[in-house]
């Protein structure tokens, strides 16, 4: 019978590899949000019968700066936020 032993600490590759795929996927998630506020404003336009401010740029950049603000934040040398 083997004993159970805790997996081994991460490496800063790894975590940085790890934060990188992360922040991939938010960005994923912004596009996926971009298309559904766009096809919103596209059917209210269509509604309206004219084209009008397109609002969705008001959160989607926003959202976008969160998602720059996070690639550029400092971490401390352990990986944690300081």
């Amino acid at each position: 019978m083997t004993a159970d032993l805790p997996a081994p600490a991460p490496t800063r590759d790894d975590r940085n590899r790890k934060d990188l795929h992360d922040w991939l996927t938010e960005w994923r998630y912004w596009l996926g949000g971009a298309v559904i506020l766009s096809a919103l404003w596209a059917a209210r336009c269509a509604q309206r019968e004219e084209l009008s401010h397109y609002w969705p740029v008001t959160p989607l950049g926003v959202w976008a700066a969160v998602l720059i603000a996070l690639a550029i934040w400092p971490r401390g040398s352990d990986g944690t936020e300081d």
